[in-house]
């Protein structure tokens, strides 16, 4: 039998066609600013604009004295899904536009007479990619493309990593969601992408220098540990391990793709058991920077023969299959083929961002038999403006055809961090471990009557991981009246007029619908003998604020004198307010409360139910005055 993973969220599509904390890279110091001018703030700093199409502007600024030119670059222009390629400026914003690789935006800086180099322009919400492009005859810098200095994204330690070398380094800007943008994808991008408020919360990044199966020195992988990470916890952290694309490095995930963030957010909202999350830069096998540079065989051996066998030493991360996932974007998913191919039992969980594996049938038929029982899953994914999903759709059903789980997604968006940042957030949210063992419902069993109006409260105990949300969702099923009903909270309301014989109250994991538990509800038919209900309130009369005492006696209808005591409830109305009261030995005790009436004269409704044996039972019993 399978183990079922992948399976944890049956989350509705994010609609593409749907359209209706200032964060920044960097924050420094001020200098100090010339009598009546405000201060300069380097990086990039993002401010509410009513004035803006997106309703935020975000101002750039870069101090260099020595610099001839700057320009702000970046993945700014802007591509509509309604025409496809039609590229935009920021300033011409509107719902149905977004922020796209593939045309560098390019714009000039202007400079003031202290060396500043600045700009403004709309963006809208989310982790937007940008950077900056330098003249500075001083450093030899010719349309020198660099990370914003004041950005407080850790960084490998010099020229070390690929995109340094490269001269295509990305930086990000942290933008908020306006109402008026009317997107609920923009809108959930900047749930998850912007840095967590509470600065408690957020994870750590650092990168450790380790040495590649060709015996290369000198590069690096990125580890971002949770919050509160715990190195001695009895239960190993899970532990995805992510590549980037080509002329990518271990950068690209952590910065431009934004997983930390988003990690933050979604462990804070319990959406994800606290992950550690390791990135490798897989431009190791020569000095090109072309790409022979990248090969997917030798990266594929360097993550599974010494990355994970580094981390696993080093880290509290998991050394079981069901622990570990591998993710890619563009030849990072690529290099997946060969991740699976050669090693089908090492990871559990496998997301192809923008990239797909290239699979043989044979491949997809040694996968299965080497997987065997214990199941894999495989998200697979690209942007919109990068074409259908019909190959992606084709590897999902090879997966699936052999009894695997696979499922696939776009969002919109070009070949670039962006979407591989949307992506991970779906891969992560919706299908990596959840966290969830099992739900159960308490009471497990409830015997009622038809024809009247029940209400019982039930309760859901929820077994997670630590740092799990336990929250569940109610449902009642097999109701025939829609006045059936449950509460948020599990308080199941019987509508008087229900016909079903019996229905279930299920409790479903908000974060993993695979678990989920119910309770059996039976409506029995009422019984014909008759009841006798005896109320009586004292005092009859009292001032505004005082609370009566009704006493309530339900026996059966005889001519005996010790006619037999009934089970069941009463509810009894009073001042607009009903209370539900159990009946203990054929009788209760209720308090009538007055406060908030006004004076006059209020009826008590005292009504009967539940014992298989006797009929309901319902009357005004007393008028009460209130003074």
């Amino acid at each position: 039998m399978r183990n079922a993973i992948g399976r944890r969220r049956l989350r509705r599509a994010i609609s593409l066609l749907a359209f209706m904390a200032v964060g920044a890279g960097a924050i420094a110091s001020p200098p100090a600013a010339a009598a009546g001018e405000p201060a300069k703030v380097d990086g990039a700093t993002v401010k509410a604009d009513s004035g803006s199409p997106t309703g935020y502007t975000a101002t750039f600024v870069y101090h260099n004295p020595n610099a001839t030119q700057v320009r702000l670059a970046g993945d700014l222009t802007l591509l509509d899904v309604g025409t496809g390629n039609t590229r935009y400026q920021p300033e011409a914003w509107q719902p149905g536009r977004y922020h796209a690789g593939g045309t560098e935006f390019l714009r000039d800086m202007a400079r003031d007479s202290e060396g500043y180099w600045s700009i403004s322009i709309p963006l809208h919400a989310g982790s937007i990619s940008y950077w900056y492009r330098v003249w500075d005859p001083t450093q030899g810098w010719v349309n020198k493309r660099i990370w914003d200095p004041a950005s407080t994204n850790p960084r490998p330690p010099g020229e070390s990593s690929f995109r340094v070398r490269n001269n295509d380094v990305l930086d990000a800007v942290y933008v908020p969601y306006a109402e008026k943008q009317n997107d609920p994808v923009l809108k959930e991008r900047a749930e998850y992408e912007l840095p967590i408020a509470d600065p408690s919360r957020r994870g750590t990044v650092q990168y450790v220098p380790y040495t590649t199966i060709l015996g290369d020195s000198g590069h690096y992988l990125g580890v971002y540990l949770p919050a509160d990470y715990d190195a001695n916890r009895a239960q190993p952290y899970k532990v995805a391990y992510l590549a980037h694309g080509i002329f990518g490095d271990e950068t690209d995930f952590m910065v431009p793709a934004n997983v930390p963030n988003i990690l933050d957010n979604m462990t804070a909202k319990g959406e994800i058991e606290p992950t550690v999350v390791v990135t490798m830069g897989n431009h190791f096998t020569g000095t090109s920077l072309g790409f022979a540079s990248y090969n997917q065989t030798n990266a594929a051996n360097n993550l599974v023969q010494t990355i994970l066998p580094l981390i696993e030493e080093n880290y509290n991360v998991s050394t079981e299959r069901a622990g570990r996932a591998y993710a890619g974007f563009s030849y990072g998913g690529m290099t997946g083929a060969h991740v699976i191919r050669g090693y089908p039992t090492t990871f559990a969980f496998y997301g192809h961002f923008s990239g797909n594996p290239s699979l043989t049938a044979q491949d997809y038929d040694n996968v299965a038999a080497a997987v065997g029982d214990d199941d894999l899953f495989v998200f697979l994914g690209n942007g919109v403006f990068e074409g259908n999903l019909n190959a992606q759709n084709a590897i999902a059903n090879n997966f699936r055809a052999r009894g695997f789980a696979a499922e696939t997604t776009q969002v919109p968006g070009a070949h670039d961090g962006m979407t591989a940042s949307q992506l991970f957030t779906i891969f992560a949210r919706d299908y990596l471990w959840s966290g969830v063992d099992s739900v159960s419902v308490t009471p497990a069993t409830v015997d009622l009557t038809r024809g009247w109006n029940w209400v019982r409260q039930f309760s859901a105990q929820v077994t997670t991981n630590e740092g799990v949300s336990p929250a569940v969702t109610w449902s009642v099923e097999g109701a025939t009246s829609a006045a059936t009903t449950i509460s948020t909270d599990g308080l199941l309301s019987v509508a008087a007029d229900e016909t079903a014989s019996s229905l279930a109250v299920v409790a479903t994991s908000v974060i993993d619908p695979t678990k989920a538990s119910s309770a059996q509800v039976t409506l029995a038919p009422p019984g014909t003998a008759g009841v006798v209900v005896k109320a009586k309130a004292a005092p009859a009369s009292i001032v505004r604020g005082g609370t009566f005492n009704l006493n309530v006696d339900v026996r059966a209808r005889s001519q005996h004198k010790k006619a037999p005591k009934v089970t069941g409830e009463i509810a009894v109305t009073f001042g607009g307010t009903t209370q539900v009261v159990p009946l203990t030995g054929g009788a209760a005790v209720v308090t009538l409360p007055t406060t908030g009436l006004s004076a006059g004269v209020y009826p008590v409704h005292v009504a009967y139910s539940g014992d298989l044996t006797y009929a309901p039972d319902a009357a005004v019993h007393q008028q009460l005055r209130v003074r």
